[in-house]
């Protein structure tokens, strides 16, 4: 006996019709299967990433395109679901506390990766990571994940971030996460 699917109707307008590649770490990547009316900047095929809302993920998923960010082909799907999530707390996170070149930085977080991740990038800007004594502390908190939660415009900006600093090979040193998995159809 074979699963019955359950069929996804054509976008409409500003919604993404999207088939799911691969979920982790709080985001889903895939490709763009069709777009509806009034969707700028999104193709068919283009590889794209979303927050994973928690939902069981059928074989295509409709979502507003502004939920919806575009993924570099020079990304992996691994990549972005290693990366993404963390990487756009610890940007905010060096961006709410400046610091210059040589000044010594403590990085505290309790998730280990945002620390990696935010350590790393603060490293790549100069810094030098230090445990004691340190000349400012960067702490991860509610108000500053926030942040990283406001709007597409300033998502999709900070997601770029995020590329570029993978592409440049900030995060090389950092260890992908485990637990992301290959999309099962429902």
């Amino acid at each position: 006996m074979t699963a019955l699917r359950t069929a996804v109707p054509r976008p409409t307008t500003g919604v993404l019709r999207l088939r799911p590649t691969l979920r982790g770490r709080g985001f889903v990547v895939g490709t763009v299967d069709a777009a509806g009316p009034d969707t700028n900047g999104f193709a068919p095929r283009d590889r794209v990433a979303w927050r994973d809302t928690g939902e069981e993920l059928g074989e295509l998923v409709l979502r507003e395109q502004r939920d919806v960010l575009g993924v570099p082909r020079w990304i992996s799907d691994e990549q972005v679901v290693s990366y993404l999530g963390a990487g756009l707390i610890a940007r905010a996170l060096v961006r709410t506390r400046p610091f210059s070149r040589g000044d010594g930085v403590r990085v505290v977080s309790a998730d280990p990766l945002v620390a990696e991740m935010t350590a790393a990038w603060a490293r790549s800007l100069g810094a030098r990571i230090v445990e004691a004594a340190p000349d400012l502390a960067i702490r991860d908190d509610v108000r500053v994940r926030r942040t990283v939660l406001t709007g597409h415009g300033k998502l999709a900006e900070a997601a770029v971030e995020v590329f570029q600093a993978i592409r440049r090979g900030v995060f090389d040193e950092v260890e992908p996460i485990a637990g992301a998995s290959p999309r099962v159809a429902a």
